[in-house]
C-alpha cells in the first residue's frame, strides 16, 4: 500500500490505512460444475470472499448477504462464514490474509491486528475491475501445492491492488438487479417498524414500483411488505416473552397503530391469537446450554431463550431461530458467559436449564436470576437425562412416546445398515489443524457401536478415546470406511485439502475405494436425544441404498 494512499471519501473508517500493511496467506477456490456449498467455518485470519460468477447466499456470523459476480464481503478474525443453501453455477474465491499496524511513529514496532475494520462492515462491496482477482488466481493455481511454496511477490502485489480498489470504491454497491434487491431487503431489516411503502422500497432499489414488486417476489418468494410483516411479528414474539407486557404496547412498538389490526395479522400468520400465544409463554424456559435444546424438542417444548449460533448450533439456528425470541450466544460461552447472564437479566426466565459442569461463580450468578435445573452429570446417559428432565417438567408421556418412535427408527436403520455394510468395519478420524486422531465421543459410541452395532475398526480398550495417529499409522487400522470429523475452521480445512494429496493417505484402502465420509460437528459432538436422532438419520445418508462399491 502506498505511503500516501488517499482514504476513500465519505468514510472515517479508512483513515488509518496509511500505517497498515497486508500479507496474503492463501487462496481457496470454491467452484464446481454441479452443486456448490461452503459449510459454516471459523476463520482465524481476515478473509475476503469474492464472487467471480453466478450468485450465492453468504452468511457472515448472523448476517446474510445475496452476492453476485464482481462483489466482495470481508470477514474478520474470529467470525464465521459459509454459504446458505447449495447453489449451481457459482464460482467464488476466499483470500486469507493478515493485517499489520506499523504505528504512527517510525520507531513503533509492527504488530498484527485482528480488529481493524478496513471497510464499512456488514456490506457487500463492488469490484469494478476484476483484473487483480484474475491475476492472483492465475498465479496461485499454477503453483505446485504439494511443495507448499509461498505465494509469489507478484501475487502479493496484485492482492494489494485488490485491497486498494476496494478502498477507493468503498460504499459503492454492485449495480445488478440482485444486489439492488439485497439493498432493499437490508433497508427493510433496518426500518421494518416504520410505515414502509412499496414506492419507498422501490426507490431504495432504484426500480419502478411495478418492476420492484415483480422482481422482489420472484427472488424471495414473498412480497417486500410481507417480509416486513414477518420481521414485525418476530419482534412481537420476542417482546411477548417479557413479563407484564401489554398487547397495545407490543403493537405500537413493532409498527402497528391499531392493536386490533395487529391481532388479526398475528393470528393469520402465527395461527393463534396474541393472547393465546402470550399464555403459552407464561412458563418461560431458557436453554442456557446448547444441548438442552436437544432435550426439549423431543418433549415438544420450544424455549423462549436458547443458546444459538449459525455455526456452533447450525441446525437449531436454521430451523428454530424464528420461534425462539431470545438468543443467547452459543459461541465461546465459557468466556463470554457474563454477557449471556446480562441478557437473561433483561428478560427473566421462570426456569433456566443448564449443564451441570458450570463453574462456581457462573452457577451462583445464574441462580440469582431464576431457579436452575442442572442436567445430571455425564455418568447419566442421554436417555436417563431425557426421562429425568421430562419428569421434572411433567412431560413423561411425551418422552416415552418419543423414545418409542426413536427405538423403532433405530431398529429399522440397523437392519438396513447391516444389510448394506455386511460387517465392514468403520472408524472415526477427527482432524484439528494438521493433526489426526482416532476418535470416539459419547454420542458416537452410543449411536455407531451400541445402537446400530456397527463393527469398529479400532479397539482402544476404552469406549471413549482420542488417540493421535498419522496417515502412515492408519494403514495398520483395518477400516473399510473412514468417518471424518473435520473441524470447520480455515486452517483445518486448508490442511484437509493438503491431506487429500498426501501419498500415505492415498494408499489407504478406504480412500482408494472412495469410502471416506464427512461428519459435521453438529450433531456429532452434541450429547442429547435430538442429536441422537439426527445422527441416526445422517448415518443412513452416509451409506445410501444400492451404493456403488
Amino acid at each position: 500500500m502506498k505511503k500516501n494512499a488517499t482514504p476513500a471519501k465519505g468514510t472515517g473508517l479508512l483513515s488509518g490505512w496509511d500505517r497498515l500493511s497486508f500479507r496474503l496467506l492463501s487462496v481457496q477456490a470454491v467452484k464446481d460444475n454441479g452443486e456448490v456449498q461452503l459449510p459454516q467455518q471459523l476463520v482465524f485470519s481476515y478473509a475476503l470472499i469474492v464472487v467471480t460468477s453466478g450468485a450465492v447466499q453468504l452468511m457472515v456470523d448472523q448476517k446474510q448477504f445475496e452476492m453476485t459476480a464482481a462483489s466482495a464481503v470481508l470477514c474478520r478474525p474470529d467470525q464465521t462464514f459459509g454459504t446458505g443453501q447449495p447453489v449451481h453455477g457459482v464460482e467464488l474465491y476466499i483470500y486469507y490474509f493478515d493485517v499489520y499496524d506499523h504505528g504512527e511513529a517510525a520507531e513503533t514496532s509492527v504488530i498484527a491486528v485482528k480488529d481493524s475494520p478496513l471497510f464499512p462492515e456488514q456490506e457487500i462491496h463492488a469490484l469494478p475491475d476484476m483484473k487483480p482477482v484474475l491475476s492472483i488466481n492465475n498465479e496461485v493455481f499454477r503453483m505446485d501445492h504439494a511443495s507448499l511454496q509461498p505465494l509469489s511477490f507478484r501475487a502479493q502485489i496484485d492482492f494489494q491492488e485488490l485491497l486498494y480498489q476496494l478502498q477507493q470504491h468503498s460504499g459503492q454497491r454492485p449495480k445488478d438487479a440482485n444486489s439492488a434487491l439485497e439493498h432493499a431487503k437490508q433497508y427493510i431489516e433496518a426500518h421494518y417498524t416504520d410505515p414502509l411503502t412499496v414506492e419507498q422500497l422501490a426507490q431504495a432499489a432504484e426500480f419502478s414500483p411495478k418492476y420492484f414488486i415483480d422482481l422482489y417476489k420472484k427472488k424471495y418468494g414473498k412480497s417486500a411488505l410481507e417480509y416486513a410483516a414477518e420481521l414485525r411479528l418476530q419482534q412481537a414474539k420476542r417482546m411477548m416473552a417479557e413479563s407484564g407486557v401489554r398487547l397495545r404496547d407490543v403493537a405500537h412498538q413493532v409498527g402497528y397503530a391499531d392493536e386490533f389490526y395487529f391481532s388479526r395479522k398475528f393470528k393469520k400468520m402465527i395461527g393463534v391469537p396474541p393472547a393465546v400465544y402470550m399464555k403459552s409463554r407464561r412458563r418461560k424456559l431458557a436453554a442456557y446450554t446448547p444441548a438442552l435444546l436437544g432435550q426439549l424438542l423431543p418433549l415438544n417444548i420450544t424455549p423462549y431463550a436458547a443458546a444459538l449460533h449459525p455455526k456452533w448450533t447450525e441446525y437449531y439456528y436454521r430451523n428454530y431461530r424464528a420461534d425462539i425470541p431470545v438468543h443467547i450466544s452459543a459461541y465461546r460461552s465459557n468466556r463470554d458467559w457474563q454477557a449471556n447472564l446480562e441478557l437473561l437479566r433483561q428478560t427473566p426466565a421462570d426456569l433456566i436449564l443448564a449443564a451441570g459442569e458450570l463453574h462456581t461463580e457462573e452457577r451462583r450468578e445464574l441462580e440469582l436470576i431464576a431457579p436452575v435445573y442442572y442436567q445430571p452429570a455425564e455418568s447419566e446417559d442421554w436417555r436417563g437425562q431425557l426421562l429425568q428432565l421430562a419428569r421434572y417438567l411433567g412431560e413423561s408421556w411425551q418422552a416415552e412416546q418419543w423414545l418409542a418412535a426413536y427405538d423403532w427408527e433405530v431398529s429399522s436403520a440397523k437392519e438396513q445398515l447391516h444389510r448394506q455394510l455386511g460387517g465392514e468395519p468403520v472408524v472415526v478420524i477427527r482432524m484439528l489443524g494438521s493433526r489426526l486422531y482416532l476418535h470416539c465421543n459419547r454420542g458416537m459410541a452410543n449411536m455407531l457401536y451400541r445402537e446400530l452395532e456397527l463393527r469398529p475398526a479400532y479397539e482402544s480398550g476404552t469406549e471413549l478415546y482420542n488417540v493421535p495417529v498419522t496417515p502412515a499409522e492408519l494403514a495398520a487400522v483395518p477400516a473399510d470406511h473412514l468417518l471424518m470429523l473435520i473441524r470447520r475452521d480455515s486452517d483445518t480445512l486448508g490442511e484437509w485439502g493438503r491431506l487429500q494429496n498426501d501419498p500415505q493417505w492415498l494408499k489407504l484402502p478406504a480412500v482408494q475405494r472412495h469410502h471416506v465420509h464427512l461428519l459435521n460437528s453438529d450433531p456429532w459432538r452434541e450429547d442429547s436425544a435430538y442429536a441422537q436422532l439426527r445422527m441416526l438419520r445422517q448415518t443412513l445418508q452416509l451409506f445410501p441404498v444400492n451404493r456403488p462399491s
